[in-house]
């Protein structure tokens, strides 16, 4: 009998910065993000992810079946595609995001306030 193997999960976390003074109203775009986006991420093996603000400062603790896969099949995604032109206005892209590092699953998103998880509602 063959026993199909279970990729192990990948943790990592990233940060990113908000323009100056557009911290409240980022917060109050993700209260919810849409049920479709939802449902890419899911389709995309996204396991968990949270966001965390500090200052200007969010940390992203995403935790995913295959990042790699992740990453190629959002990054094709037009819902999530739509998604990051509806964010970008918020984002300081002058200021460079940190390079992502691996996280252990346990391991909270980092200081700050929890502004969303995926865990959350959608609208």
């Amino acid at each position: 009998m063959e026993t199909e193997q279970v990729k192990p999960t990948e943790s990592f976390t990233f940060t990113t910065r908000l323009r100056a003074g557009m911290e409240g109203g980022y917060e109050r775009l993700h209260r919810a993000i849409p049920a479709e986006l939802d449902a890419a991420m899911r389709a995309a093996g996204v396991l968990g992810w949270q966001i965390r603000r500090q200052g200007k400062t969010l940390t992203h603790a995403v935790t995913a079946r295959d990042r790699e896969q992740m990453n190629t099949i959002l990054e094709q995604d037009p819902v999530n595609r739509a998604w990051q032109r509806e964010v970008a206005p918020f984002i300081d892209a002058d200021e460079s995001a940190s390079a992502s590092t691996p996280a252990p699953a346990t391991a909270p998103a980092g200081p700050g306030v929890l502004i969303w998880d995926l865990s959350w509602p959608t609208r």
